[in-house]
């Protein structure tokens, strides 16, 4: 049988969605944190969806053959309105459980699909699609189909109102366009879970477009660091460089490499850094001391946790503040990290303007989101409003000399991220043991309050919040040892 899941595998990758039937061994033992809490929170959405359909019955059970059976029992005492209704036809080979159906008064069925972005996107349309004809196939007359989005200029006032939050989007057009070649699609997809063998594709950009595949790991393992995939290249180049067995950075020509990414590529083929001393010093000249490294972490969702707060604007729950007084002088270090279920910004805002003094540079990495989330506290908290455009005023941004092209390392792969450049600048440091995952801790933020997830034992409790104490001080002192390394670079310049 082939499910809308399986469908949209295939879309991205053939070998995903055979590997996704066949290899789940080959999946990592550890599930995605991040991947989790987005179904969590998108069955949190569903859950809102409903409410904008009062007297709509369930069609779920336990077993895909008895929730089957349920909707055809719904459909057939006249439900007007079914949630998670399930259907297969074994003759097509396709299953699908949709999210919501409403019967129309002329007895078409209208489709919902909920999903928890603000906006269509490209791949949502074969999903709708495809759930419309393998509903059709189990005889159903299937009229307008619509996704249900989440509008981002909603604001929370008191209980989440779902007229407010959630918005339906017509889409039966596109899908009924899409559907126009879907045929033969579904057939290819059917054919490769008849093969007894892993289907051969070349790797282009599919592997992150437009998600990530879980199996990279696997299907990378004989590929080298860097290698072509890691200039940026267009699909055509890639083609074009795989049919001449190319797979190595340094073996790509020149004009081949897109404008962005020349430094990086030269950096490989000659095998060391490409570095402007003199340039590395200018910028290092514009720091006023002390110094403050500052790094936030946030947590957003599509059901805005607190009152006054948009779908996914990012609250800050937690802050490292690591302070140098001079050149090689003492570092100190101040932390906040939120433990309640509650607005964490009031606390998170006093907190730090008792802590960062009036004079000196606040150094962030990619501080324009720094730099966002004090803009937003300065609107909500008009009483904080003058010290976070100060501090806003004298920020500047570390990840500059990096992804400028002032220090350009082959190990750093073409990453300006602090991950990708700390174990090169610093190697005695390391995330190892920490949370490891770009969004981790903010993964862990809602658990560690209440907002998501079964409560947590007082052990549990302490050993998550130490994990994320320690990571977010981890990215403020990379941040002091980045710059620190940077110095030294800039002290050759001169001689």
């Amino acid at each position: 049988m082939l499910t809308k899941s399986d469908f949209t595998r295939f879309l991205q990758c053939p070998k995903y969605l055979w590997l996704n039937k066949f290899r789940q061994d080959l999946l990592p033992e550890e599930p995605d944190a991040q991947l989790q809490r987005r179904f969590d929170e998108g069955y949190e959405v569903e859950k809102v969806a409903y409410r904008l359909f009062p007297g709509g019955v369930s069609a779920h059970e336990e077993g895909f053959d008895a929730a089957i059976q349920r909707t055809k029992a719904l459909i057939a005492q006249g439900a007007k309105v079914i949630f998670q209704p399930t259907f297969s036809d074994y003759k097509s080979g396709l299953f699908c459980r949709a999210d919501i159906l409403k019967r129309t008064k002329d007895g078409e069925w209208e489709l919902y699909e909920v999903k928890g972005t603000t906006e269509v996107k490209d791949q949502h349309i074969p999903d709708v699609a495809f759930q419309k004809a393998c509903l059709e196939e189990a005889g159903l007359r299937v009229g307008r189909v619509f996704l249900i989005l989440v509008n981002n200029q909603y604001v929370r006032k008191g209980a989440i109102e779902p007229k407010k939050l959630l918005k339906s989007v017509d889409v039966t057009a596109e899908a009924a366009e899409f559907a126009k070649g879907m045929a033969g699609e579904i057939q290819e997809a059917l054919r490769i879970l008849r093969m007894r063998k892993e289907p051969a594709v070349r790797i282009l950009r599919q592997c992150g477009n437009p998600y990530d595949c879980p199996f990279i790991d696997y299907c990378w393992k004989g590929i080298p660091t860097p290698s072509i995939y890691d200039a940026n290249l267009s699909e055509k180049s890639l083609n074009a460089l795989l049919d001449e067995g190319i797979i190595k950075l340094g073996d790509v020509p020149e004009a081949m490499i897109p404008k962005g990414k020349r430094k990086f590529y030269q950096s490989v083929v000659a095998g060391r850094p490409q570095i402007e001393r003199k340039a590395i010093a200018e910028w290092i000249g514009k720091l006023e001391v002390p110094i403050w490294f500052l790094d936030y972490e946030t947590y957003s969702s599509a059901l805005p946790a607190y009152e006054g707060y948009r779908p996914y604007q990012q609250i800050p729950f937690q802050y490292s503040l690591h302070v140098l007084e001079a050149p090689g002088g003492k570092l100190r270090h101040f932390e906040h990290l939120a433990t309640t279920n509650a607005d964490p910004v009031p606390a998170l805002a006093k907190d730090l303007m008792g802590q960062i003094g009036p004079k000196g540079t606040v150094l962030a990495w990619n501080m324009a989101f720094e730099k966002g989330r004090n803009t937003e506290i300065a609107a909500r908290l008009p009483k904080f409003a003058k010290f976070f455009k100060a501090v806003n005023a004298r920020m500047l941004d570390l990840m500059v000399p990096i992804r400028s092209g002032l220090y350009v390392h082959p190990d750093f792969v073409g990453s300006a991220s602090i991950k990708a450049v700390l174990p090169v600048m610093a190697p005695e440091l390391s995330y190892e043991g920490l949370v490891t995952e770009d969004g981790a801790a903010c993964d862990d933020w809602p658990k560690l309050v209440g907002l998501l997830g079964a409560p947590l034992t007082p052990s549990e409790r302490a050993t998550m919040k130490k994990r994320m104490l320690d990571y977010c001080g981890m990215d403020t002192f990379a941040m002091v040892r980045i710059l620190e390394e940077l110095g030294k670079i800039a002290k050759k310049a001169g001689s």
